[in-house]
């Protein structure tokens, strides 16, 4: 598999997950994935559309 690490946005925490999530969410219309892929994708998007407490702004 080629290294598509680019295509994610860089920059702060938020934006990274919210990166992940599309990603995974593009990775989910796949219909060549198993069963076990498509359930661990699920779980990401899951987990990355949480809202987070962050504590602030801390800059």
């Amino acid at each position: 598999m080629a290294d598509d690490t680019g295509k994610l946005k860089k920059g702060n925490f938020m934006q990274a997950l919210d990166s992940i999530r599309q990603e995974a969410e593009r990775l989910m219309a796949r219909r060549d994935l198993p069963p076990e892929v498509k359930a661990g994708l699920d779980r990401i998007i899951g987990l990355t559309r949480s809202k987070f407490d962050l504590g602030g702004d801390i800059e």
